[in-house]
Order: structure tokens, then sequence, then C-alpha cells
């Protein structure tokens, strides 16, 4: 099973590593975790700011990039996928529409609280779902 996982709980399976169930669910290998280039960006840009290293070092930081870079699969984001209401997201959508079928597992009330969107995913065989749902599927 293909997943695509939304920016924020990247860091938080960065930050807890094998506390985090999404993050050992990953290494135990039940799901295969999808990422793109420009979300790889954005997780490094997200990473270095202060409110971040707070709870994410450095270290561990660059420590989970490297894992993304030798465990997760990369794909080029769709050019036509249906706009997110925050268009800040529309880098996780066209990440999964390139990746499906797949979930986008969210934190992101932007993505899994539009109905209209959720339903364009549902119909190109993407599934919007926060983490626990996630893991009850798995």
């Amino acid at each position: 099973m293909r997943a695509v996982v939304d920016t924020n709980l990247l860091l938080r399976m960065a930050a807890s590593e094998r506390r985090s169930p999404l993050f050992a669910a990953w290494q135990e290998k039940r799901y295969i975790l999808v990422i793109s280039a420009e979300m790889l960006d954005e997780f490094e840009d997200v990473m270095v700011r202060s409110r971040v290293r707070r709870f994410l070092p450095p270290l561990r930081g660059q420590g989970f990039v490297a894992l993304l870079h030798d465990l997760a699969l990369f794909v080029a984001p769709a050019r036509e996928f249906p706009p997110c209401r925050d268009p800040k997201d529309d880098i996780v959508v066209a990440t999964a529409v390139a990746a499906h079928p797949c979930h986008i597992v969210t934190a992101d009330r932007d993505l899994y609280d539009d109905a209209g969107l959720v339903a364009a995913l549902r119909a190109l065989k993407v599934y919007v779902v926060r983490a626990g749902e996630f893991l009850t599927v798995l």
C-alpha cells in the first residue's frame, strides 16, 4: 500500500522516530512512503525553522531526510489534479495523484475536511485519511 504523508506528519515522524506509529509501520514495510522532490524541499525548509528545531534537532532531521532518500518512493507530481482550498497543499495532492492508488495521510483539515476534494480524489483512487484511520487500514 502506498501513502503520501503530509509535511506536518512527516515532521512528527522525524521527531518521534520509533515512538511514532507511522514511522514504525513504514520501517516495518507495512506501507510504501511516497514523496516528491518538491515535498522534500518543503520538509527541509520547514525543519530548519526555530519553532520546529525545538522538537526536531537538526541532526535528527538530516538523518530523516537521508532515510527518505534511501527508503521512500519518489515520484514527479502530477500536472493535473484537483486543487486544494489551500494552494500550499496542492503539492501533496499532486504527488498523491501521481502515486495513485494511494492514501494521503494528513492532519490538515484543508485536505480531509473538503468534501469536494475528497470525492474528486476518491474518483482517482486517492483516499484522504487521518493517521489513526490509516493505521487501522494497515
